[in-house]
């Protein structure tokens, strides 16, 4: 009998399985990268929405334009609530606060 070829077939079956287990790899570690970043973001914009909201009786306007050192917060007041829009980067982060600034007699 001759059995010439019978090695290529091994070989090419060897590199499709070496080839889908690196792109797996590699898709994991991009999908993991961008969580970690995702995640971060995030609670920078939390960690800034609570920072916003310590000086935020100290405020006098109703809406503006609050900076930090990783983005901006723009708020406006919206009769018993405070919206707030945190852009970091290229994401931006909506939070929705109840105004405790309110003079109501509760």
């Amino acid at each position: 009998m001759n059995s010439q070829g019978g090695i290529l077939l091994s070989v090419l079956l060897a590199i499709f399985l070496f080839s889908f287990l690196l792109m797996n790899m590699v898709t994991s570690y991009h999908q993991t990268v961008d969580l970690a970043s995702r995640t971060e973001q995030l609670y920078q914009a939390k960690i800034a929405k609570e920072l916003f909201l310590a000086e935020y009786p100290q405020l006098t306007s109703k809406k503006g334009t609050w900076g930090f050192n990783k983005g901006e917060i723009t708020y406006q007041n919206e009769q018993d609530r405070v919206k707030i829009t945190v852009k970091i980067k290229k994401k931006t982060y909506h939070f929705y606060e109840k105004n405790s600034t309110s003079n109501s007699s509760d």
